[in-house]
């Protein structure tokens, strides 16, 4: 066979190995470039970011809101006390619409 015996396959072979070396090393390079691979490698209040350094963590501060509910859970309170008191005297309907209504009511068939 003659394939290797050429001159290009020659050529074709050394930019090939040459390649490879120049990909490897690159790759040795980033490696060693890493400050950090895990969170254990940096500070206590540091993390490992996905650029392999090391960053400082976030502070997220919590908002409490506090609701004073007071004076809604008053005006509700009154609402039913009236409500009731409304109801417990009668003054909600007209007698006379109520006792009509009531009547047909047990006459559905009775016309007026």
């Amino acid at each position: 066979m003659k394939i290797f015996e050429s001159k290009k396959s020659e050529a074709i072979t050394v930019i090939l190995v040459t390649l490879i070396i120049i990909v490897f090393l690159g790759w040795l390079i980033n490696l060693g470039s890493r400050e950090c691979r895990s969170n254990s490698q940096c500070g206590s209040a540091q993390y490992c970011g996905s650029d392999f350094a090391c960053h400082e963590l976030p502070t997220i501060e919590k908002t409490i809101i506090k609701n004073n509910l007071i004076v809604p859970s008053i005006i509700l309170g009154i609402a039913i006390v009236i409500a009731a008191l409304i109801l417990r005297s009668g003054k909600l309907a007209p007698k006379k619409d109520f006792e009509q209504s009531s009547e047909q009511k047990r006459n559905p068939l009775k016309m007026p």
